[in-house]
């Protein structure tokens, strides 16, 4: 587990520059967003780098792996082209009518 301590200004416009050991710690990249938390209490602002895509699409395929394939149901991309064809097959019926 990390301590680091450093110290940054705020500029007029509010923004404070994040130390590069910090970033580099919790993997920040630039660009990136990130949620401040506000301990009113303790005086003290937490900074939570959230999740890269990266590491969501690692999490979502370590959970995927685990459901057995009979009960994963059908790929999104499957799923839309079923409501197309079946829109499409339900125009025809009516058109026929």
């Amino acid at each position: 587990m990390y301590y680091m301590k450093f110290e940054s200004k705020i500029t007029s416009k509010g923004t404070i520059t994040i130390a590069a050991p910090i970033r580099k710690a919790l993997g920040l990249k630039p660009g990136q967003t990130i949620g401040l938390e506000l301990d009113e209490k303790d005086r003290r602002v937490f900074i939570d780098p959230g999740v890269s895509p990266d590491e969501f699409e690692m999490a979502r395929q370590r959970l995927v792996s685990k459901i057995p394939k009979r009960k994963l149901g059908m790929p999104s991309n499957v799923l839309r082209e079923a409501i197309e064809k079946a829109k499409r097959a339900e125009a025809k019926r009516k058109h026929l009518k």
